[in-house]
């Protein structure tokens, strides 16, 4: 018997779901097309009833991550102003909680990396992500309009590179210095009028 329309959407949607965590856990490499199905409770031959290629999927999955995690920056730019959410995405970006779970963080620590082999579909929707992000970063800044998209770079890159290296440290103490320092410098980025 053939499955519903409805019955179909919500198993997209849990294998978009189920991807976007397992990408972030073990990025592109390491999300297999087997355990990723069993993860779901579906068969590896039911992975083509939904998808082209892993290609299509890791890039819907990709535009889930960023529309998610964009769409709670901008509600909170909307409701609390743009310098408050960006203050406060950051302060949330450099915690231990998003360096222990990278199934619920920021894509761009996780598998970044993966995403320079990947082909332009894949990277098409990380860029379109990134370039959001960028722009919502932007908004929050007080430096001079001229000066936006230079410090919007140099704080992505900081808090990406701070969450990638403290994940990657087996020491806790490093861990920690690793985000203090990047939350220092954050800070004096996000009160920089020059």
């Amino acid at each position: 018997m053939r499955a519903s329309r409805e019955v179909m959407a919500k198993r997209h949607d849990e294998i978009i779901s189920q991807t976007s965590k397992m990408l972030r856990q073990r990025g592109i490499i390491g999300t297999s097309l087997a355990d990723l199905m069993a993860a779901v409770g579906l068969t590896h031959g039911g992975f083509y009833k939904h998808f082209d290629s892993k290609d299509t999927l890791v890039a819907e999955a990709t535009e889930r991550i960023f529309a998610e995690i964009n769409s709670r920056f901008e509600e909170r730019s909307q409701s609390e102003g743009p310098k408050a959410a960006l203050k406060a995405y950051v302060a949330e970006y450099l915690t231990l909680a998003h360096i222990k779970n990278p199934e619920l963080g920021c894509p761009i620590p996780s598998f970044a990396p993966d995403i320079s082999r990947e082909q332009a579909g894949v990277r098409g929707a990380f860029t379109a992500g990134l370039k959001t992000t960028m722009s919502l970063i932007m908004d929050g800044l007080s430096c001079p309009s001229a000066e936006r998209q230079s410090k919007a770079l140099e704080l992505m890159a900081l808090l990406a590179g701070a969450v990638s290296m403290a994940r990657a440290a087996n020491d806790q103490k490093l861990s920690s210095e690793i985000i203090a320092a990047a939350r220092k410098r954050a800070n004096t980025l996000l009160e920089s009028r020059r």
